[in-house]
């Protein structure tokens, strides 16, 4: 078993849609972001955020093969796919589901001959996309979780010319973002009041504030290798009250 690793693979669910394959479950309880594009400029984020590790790492797994026949191809496929289910389950702190970072559904609710399909560039070769998620250790690097990840698959028995491509876009996030929550609205409110002490109150009262989009969901974006900044996307308006 070959282990390759492909740059910038972000694999989709494009062909086993049009297959007929049951539709995946959109992760939305998930906060993930590409690791490997760190935005270094706050732009238009809000001042208020909080920065947190990241829980987890999303690793994207294709499994495929390119034997002739394609009764062939769908059984080592299938054996592949056993195996890697066995030795995930077998593993600490390790997830897999079939699909793609955004969109995947866990591999109890699958069969395997709904999610193996053609190839996007070779109708000769046929694969399977799975999404595995690493649990991040204490005193984990970026990197250390990347070679941890790698020996893993490696180490995955494969028959025929069967070849397991892992990607180097990585995917990063927290369990159950809206935890921090409170957090953060009560570092709102906190910035709110500084901001009327501020500018001050007048016989007429304090400044006027108004807030809006607090009732949004926690977004995150990537600020470190295992490093999030989360944040509620809401704007704020001030009217200084007049002075007498």
């Amino acid at each position: 078993m070959n282990l390759k690793v492909v740059a910038g693979l972000v694999v989709t669910l494009a062909a086993i849609c049009a297959s007929g394959a049951p539709a995946f479950a959109q992760r939305d309880e998930r906060v993930v972001v590409t690791a490997s594009r760190i935005d270094r400029d706050g732009g238009d984020l809000p001042v208020v955020s909080i920065r947190v590790p990241a829980e987890y790492v999303i690793f994207l797994l294709e499994v495929e093969t390119a034997t002739r026949s394609e009764d062939e191809r769908a059984r080592e496929l299938q054996q592949a796919y056993a195996a890697i289910i066995a030795r995930v389950k077998g593993a600490s702190g390790m997830t897999l589901e079939a699909g793609d970072a955004w969109s995947s559904s866990p591999i109890e609710t699958v069969a395997v001959k709904e999610i193996i399909h053609p190839d996007d560039e070779d109708e000769l070769r046929s694969e399977i996309d799975l999404v595995l998620t690493v649990a991040v250790r204490a005193g984990d690097t970026f990197d250390s979780i990347r070679a941890r990840t790698e020996q893993f698959v490696s180490q995955i028995p494969q028959t025929g010319r069967v070849e397991i491509v892992m990607g180097d876009t990585q995917f990063m996030g927290v369990d159950d973002p809206k935890k921090h929550r409170e957090t953060l609205l009560r570092q709102i409110a906190a910035d709110t009041d500084l901001l009327q002490s501020l500018f001050g109150r007048t016989s007429t009262g304090p400044a006027s504030i108004s807030l809006n989009g607090l009732e949004g969901r926690v977004k995150s974006r990537p600020v470190g290798p295992l490093e999030l900044e989360i944040y509620i996307d809401y704007s704020l308006s001030l009217v200084q009250a007049p002075r007498n």
